[in-house]
């Protein structure tokens, strides 16, 4: 029996899809010289894969799944050769998926085995064409092996997808240096810097362009200003090996855990000990100060995240998560000096313009926040703040009109929103501008707003808009039913209802 059971092991391995697909052999290291909890990660995710590889009817996607996360893993530790393998193995598996052929280019580009790696980008590139990182790691490859028309022919390539990409527009810069067109360099450097202001390794490459073209004060200025601060495109496997890198990634990872299970105390003391041991960790700091804010604690939030983006300056997260804190306080010029940081970092997050337009707002800068409502709504049509946000500004600095063209048009286009369908009530029931009144067509926005959400201040929207139809008696019932909800109003508002009721109460003329 003892020898039945041995042939029928054999036979079980033979069949699996290990040894089927083993071309080249996944051989596992030895994990015993890593950090315990990196050991432990490795081992956990050897062991899947293991138990996936020895089951005859394993599916596919399971098995590419189980390779590819942990080529990840032996890719982000610095192992390369079982990494490779890993890749490799789920490229074997989904010939058509771009990813691990991306994955495998990474890993070779990084090992300095340039041909092999560029093969792997362009099969990455046939299951993918609009794979800009893919176009610009092309890019690189070509540059460093004198290509520069393959060099360039990528890069113009991505930019045409890309047309704002600063990692594209600074290796064309790069590539307009090495044949020496500075006036060219000098362009694509200058326009990859405001598209990615924080890179100021940039200020070294046009220090050299203004020299070439016998511009030395430029050159001066630019040199003063250089860093060691690059750009690269946006990758989602670098962002993933950076993500696992390291034993601190377990800490942060279990951090995250108790976090989200709704442990704030829990979460904050681990990440307390791992800054203990780490205190560069900027993503530890970010996410102490969330736990912070979850237990009432937002004047130590508000301590991290300034340690954060002073040893981060380049951190959007940091420079959003501390401006918008700050500005719970009221307007400062520390609140929007970090969200307009955060704006020029992520020049294309809608939701980072109308944060800073905000405050801009609150603070009585009205032009600027205008012009940041404005960038905010045409990055994100949908985002009904900041088109309310918008108008309540116009509002603000007396442009009637326009603003009811921008309530209208943004009604228009999100027929489904409460926030717009109250703000354009409340312009067409009291605008100081009689003629831009419409009581009627008000007053159905406004009750199919109350509907909706019965609050003290949609009632008194329902009575403001019949108040200006001219229904002086329906009005006051509204009013009424207003004030029934006046524990949610300041005593200041509710002052002023009650002087409105008044009024109601008298009959016509009523109009606000």
């Amino acid at each position: 029996m003892r020898a039945l059971a041995l042939l029928l092991l054999l036979a079980f391995t033979l069949a699996s899809p290990l040894a089927a697909i083993g071309d080249p052999p996944l051989r596992l290291p030895d994990l015993a010289p890593l950090e315990k909890d990196v050991a432990e990660q490795l081992g956990q995710a050897q062991e899947w894969l293991t138990r996936l590889a020895a089951l005859p009817d394993a599916e596919a996607k399971d098995l590419i799944s189980a390779y590819g996360d942990l080529g990840t893993l032996y890719h982000a530790y610095g192992l390369r050769e079982p990494a490779e393998a890993c890749y490799r193995n789920a490229a074997r598996l989904a010939p058509g998926d771009p990813r691990w052929p991306h994955a495998l280019g990474v890993l070779l580009q990084d090992a300095g085995r340039l041909d092999e790696a560029a093969e792997a980008y362009r099969k990455a590139l046939a299951g993918a064409p609009k794979d800009v990182p893919a176009l610009v790691h092309l890019a690189e490859i070509a540059r460093l092996q004198g290509k520069a028309e393959e060099a360039e022919t990528s890069l113009r390539q991505a930019l045409a997808i890309d047309p704002g990409g600063a990692a594209v527009l600074a290796l064309l810069g790069q590539t307009a240096l090495d044949r020496q067109d500075f006036a060219e360099a000098v362009r694509r450097l200058e326009a990859a810097l405001a598209g990615a202001p924080a890179a100021n390794r940039l200020h070294y490459l046009l220090a050299q362009a203004y020299r070439g073209q016998g511009d030395t004060a430029k050159a001066g200025e630019q040199l003063a200003q250089a860093g060691q601060v690059g750009v690269r495109p946006a990758d989602p496997l670098l962002d993933e090996l950076e993500a696992v890198r390291t034993g601190e990634r377990v800490s942060l990872a279990r951090a995250k855990t108790a976090y989200q299970n709704g442990r704030f105390k829990d979460a904050a003391d681990l990440y307390r000990q791992l800054l203990a041991t780490r205190p560069d960790s900027v993503e530890a700091r970010i996410n102490l100060a969330a736990c912070l804010v979850q237990l009432g604690d937002n004047a130590g939030a508000v301590t991290e995240l300034r340690e954060a983006s002073r040893r981060d300056p380049g951190n959007a997260t940091a420079h959003f998560n501390l401006g918008t804190l700050l500005a719970l306080q009221g307007p400062s010029v520390e609140a929007k000096d970090h969200l307009a940081a955060a704006a020029a970092l992520l020049p294309k997050d809608a939701e980072a313009h109308r944060s800073l337009a905000q405050v801009l707002r609150d603070g009585g800068k009205l032009e600027e926040a205008l012009a940041e409502y404005s960038k905010s709504v045409a990055l994100d049509p949908a985002d009904e703040k900041a088109r309310v946000g918008e108008a309540e500004t116009l509002v603000r600095l007396g442009r009637y009109g326009p603003a009811k063209g921008k309530l209208e048009e943004g009604y228009k286009t999100l027929p489904r929103s409460g926030l717009l369908a109250y703000g354009l009530a409340r312009l067409l029931a009291a605008c100081p501008d009689h003629s831009l009144r419409d009581g009627v067509r008000a007053r159905d926005l406004a009750f199919a707003v109350w509907q909706a959400q019965s609050s003290a201040a949609h009632a008194e929207t329902v009575a403001l808009a019949n108040a200006e139809a001219g229904d002086c008696a329906e009005a006051a019932r509204w009013q009424h039913i207003a004030l029934e909800g006046e524990k949610e109003l300041a005593p200041g508002k509710v002052a002023e209802m009650k002087a409105r009721l008044a009024v109601l109460d008298k009959g016509a003329p009523c109009r606000p």
